[in-house]
């Protein structure tokens, strides 16, 4: 009697576990091999994105046109339960590495699947940012999460995950190349966790947060040996044809260690979905005051004593945040799909599939000190509403972005895609003072192979 149970229980743990490898890949690809004798199965695919983008600007232009905006050759094997992928690019005319790891599925059972992944792949804190760019049902990713969650690093994660529960957590290294000027390698730790209440063919309920933690150390040689570190903080206007990141941008120079949250939420029915993240980042800073003051001793205007120097150069942490929700009605085509083993929603990719999409996302990159004040022709601010040369202002301001987008989207089949958007942006930057508001029509012809 237990061979009939464990049976069909295997059975759905195999079909899982297949599952998993096609998530990695955004179609069945056409170009593939199968040695059953061996347990092996190869393939080899591609995909490429055309855009086209107009945009209207208050003042500050930005460049209308078209552009390959993503071009990638890939190749996958899987040998028993072991599954390797390599992802490479070649969008805008340069050649840049994406995906590259290896994975084993080194349990299955009535309880859930269980993976061990190692390479170079997105760290698993974002709803957003872990669903591919061809699944995904908008032109681009939200700015917000584009600045603040994490993308691509060298790492390993543990995975478990059935029909309710999704946990996917691991380390990773600040750069995939060692490639700071000073010091040595940073590190991360970053993790997904997700509860499904309600997981079944039609409906999909899901409720979670990622959680990441970042430590800088690499940076450069700032003077006497000090070490300076620096987060840079940026995003485009969700849009690729011109990916400025001027509107939307900061340098946090002395970041030491940030913290990120991400709650999320996911709803999924045959014709509808609703998903949204709000992401909340603070950084904390830190420096070698100590060896700073005494190089200033002697000067023409040095400080007597370490504490004076330190209120004269104020450090505190920075905190940023924002988030977004987004909708879907599926219009015509085959219901949609969900992913277990990733926790995400799939992309629309049956024949005459068509879909009208819609969201709101806020970026706010801005942290200003009550009372300072902004000149824009020191590009500087000041602390307390005087413009003096001490203390520094420790106020930062990247922008604040609100922006509504409405999309129509349609399949041709899996392999031909073409979206459409119009989107208004609302900005605030000192540093753009005449520019306000922005509006954006965008076109995406998407094939995959």
């Amino acid at each position: 009697m237990k061979k009939y149970i464990l049976l069909p229980a295997m059975m759905v743990a195999a079909m899982l576990s297949t599952t998993a490898v096609k998530a990695q890949e955004d179609v069945n690809p056409l170009l593939k091999y199968v040695n059953k004798e061996n347990d092996l199965k190869a393939s080899i695919g591609g995909r490429m994105f055309a855009d086209v983008a107009y945009y209207h600007t208050e003042w500050t232009p930005m460049k209308s046109g078209a552009a390959i905006t993503d071009a990638r050759i890939h190749a996958s094997l899987t040998y028993g339960k072991l599954f390797i992928y390599a992802d490479f690019g070649f969008g805008n005319g340069e050649f840049s590495q994406k995906n590259l790891f290896a994975q084993y599925t080194f349990k299955e059972s009535l309880k859930g699947i269980h993976l061990v992944k190692a390479g170079y792949y997105n760290e698993p804190s974002s709803m957003s940012m872990m669903t591919s760019s061809y699944n995904y049902h908008f032109i681009s990713r939200p700015s917000v999460s584009q600045a603040l969650d994490p993308g691509r690093s060298l790492g390993a994660t543990y995975k478990f995950f059935n029909k309710h529960f999704f946990a996917d957590q691991g380390i990773f290294s600040q750069l995939k190349y060692n490639e700071q000027e000073e010091g040595y390698q940073g590190f991360s730790l970053s993790g997904r966790w997700l509860w499904k209440p309600i997981n079944d063919n039609n409906i999909t309920l899901q409720f979670g947060t990622g959680l990441r933690y970042q430590r800088i150390n690499g940076g450069e040689v700032y003077q006497d040996g000090v070490y300076k570190t620096n987060m840079h903080v940026a995003a485009n206007m969700q849009t690729y044809v011109d990916e400025t990141t001027k509107f939307l941008s900061c340098d946090l120079p002395w970041a030491k260690d940030a913290f990120t949250i991400s709650p999320e939420f996911l709803f999924k029915s045959d014709r509808v979905f609703a998903r949204g993240e709000f992401i909340w980042k603070k950084v904390w800073k830190d420096r070698d005051d100590q060896t700073l003051f005494e190089s200033q001793l002697g000067g023409q205007q040095s400080w007597t004593n370490v504490e004076g120097w330190r209120s004269g150069n104020k450090l505190r942490p920075t905190i940023m945040n924002g988030g977004y929700v987004e909708f879907g009605y599926l219009l015509c085509g085959k219901a949609y799909t969900y992913d277990d083993e990733y926790g995400l929603l799939k992309g629309m990719g049956d024949k005459g599939g068509l879909e009208l999409v819609a969201r709101y996302s806020c970026t706010n990159l801005t942290d200003i000190t009550d009372g300072d004040i902004f000149l824009i022709g020191n590009h500087k601010f000041y602390p307390n509403g005087k413009v003096v040369d001490y203390p520094y202002s420790s106020s930062i301001d990247g922008g604040t972005m609100h922006s509504v987008t409405l999309g129509l989207n349609y399949s041709f089949n899996q392999y031909i895609k073409i979206m459409g958007e119009y989107q208004y942006a609302n900005l605030s930057n000192v540093y753009f003072p005449d520019d306000e508001n922005f509006h954006q029509l965008q076109l995406r012809v998407m094939f995959a192979f």
